[in-house]
């Protein structure tokens, strides 16, 4: 997959055939999303078109500094990595500038994605908006985007039962973040198509873990949605600077998410312990190595307890629960 970087005000990309694109900030990738770019690949290749991916960066929602939350499902490197995966020749990243704020809806799609992008198919979901105020939709578009050239295609996005099974909701990152915010991960999970899952750069610290006998690989959750605090299980892999690939079997592993109150934490980290690593070969120094860790299932919430030795008991009790879960003796 090759990645293009575009602002307001660049030459034309280098991109040396006509493009079919999906559009959107595909965070999480969700099934939603999936069947939305599906349905984009599967018309490029039955036009002989390349198959790419329009996005923006910041997220608009970082840009407008919208309640200055964190609130990401995933990280770039995650986000193009399941792009990859899909099968998406281009990634194609726009930079959302106070100019293309101001861009008006039939300015981006003239101008911008089928000037300067080569852009001749655009898929997107019913609810998409675009231009200066949000005032583009696929609706009112269609009928200029026909004249110059550039043919809006409506996707129905993948729907799912609501939890009373009573109604349909659509797959949107929205609701997935809800249901990440309220606990509901087995849920979330489902609408998503696979694990949720953190990823990053390991940080040093404290060594507590360690001290205690149960060494933790720990990141910061910086902008990623945060979790009820607690303990998790979970599965991790180291990850490939370079390549962002997988460099190991998935390894049984158990997390606790939040700010550590018994030993006066103040980060929001999440601190990950392999589960009997020395049988799995890994090296147990893991510091400023990328990796992925998928949350499986909830255990309890985090706890303040009174000793080092309560906590380092309840580790005990909580890696036993983890091992079970993941048929381990």
């Amino acid at each position: 997959m090759k990645i293009l970087r575009w602002k307001h005000g660049d030459q034309p990309t280098v991109i040396d055939k006509k493009i079919a694109i999906a559009i959107g900030n595909f965070d999480g990738v969700h099934k939603g999303h999936v069947r939305l770019l599906e349905a984009a690949k599967v018309k490029a290749h039955e036009n002989d078109l390349a198959f790419g991916v329009v996005t923006c960066d910041p997220h608009p929602r970082d840009f407008f500094n919208f309640n200055n939350s964190s609130f990401k499902l995933l990280d770039r490197q995650e986000k193009e990595y399941q792009l990859a995966k899909i099968g998406v020749e281009y990634l194609i990243i726009i930079e959302f500038s106070e100019a293309l704020k101001n861009c008006t809806s039939n300015e981006f799609l003239s101008d911008i994605l089928y000037q300067q992008l080569n852009v001749v198919k655009m898929f997107a979901g019913a609810n998409f908006r675009f231009g200066k105020n949000r005032e583009g939709t696929v609706q009112n578009s269609k009928e200029f985007s026909q004249a110059i050239g550039l043919e809006i295609i409506t996707v129905d996005l993948e729907q799912t039962k609501s939890l009373d099974g009573k109604d349909k909701t659509v797959i949107s990152s929205q609701s997935i973040r809800g249901l990440i915010s309220n606990g509901e991960l087995e849920t979330a999970n489902t609408l998503l198509g696979r694990n949720w899952c953190v990823t990053g750069i390991v940080k040093k610290g404290k060594q507590q873990g360690r001290e205690l006998g149960f060494p933790t690989a720990n990141l910061d959750m910086g902008y990623f949605l945060k979790p009820p605090f607690g303990v998790y299980v979970t599965k991790l892999k180291i990850i490939d600077h370079k390549t962002n690939k997988t460099i190991n079997d998935w390894l049984p592993s158990i997390s606790n998410i939040g700010k550590r109150p018994t030993v006066s934490g103040d980060d929001i980290n999440i601190e990950t312990h392999v589960i009997d690593f020395e049988n799995h070969g890994v090296d147990i120094n893991l510091y400023d190595k990328r990796i992925k860790v998928e949350l499986l299932k909830f255990l309890r919430p985090e706890i303040k307890f009174s000793s080092l030795l309560e906590l380092k008991k309840q580790i005990g009790i909580d890696t036993q629960k983890a091992k079970k879960f993941h048929s381990l003796k």
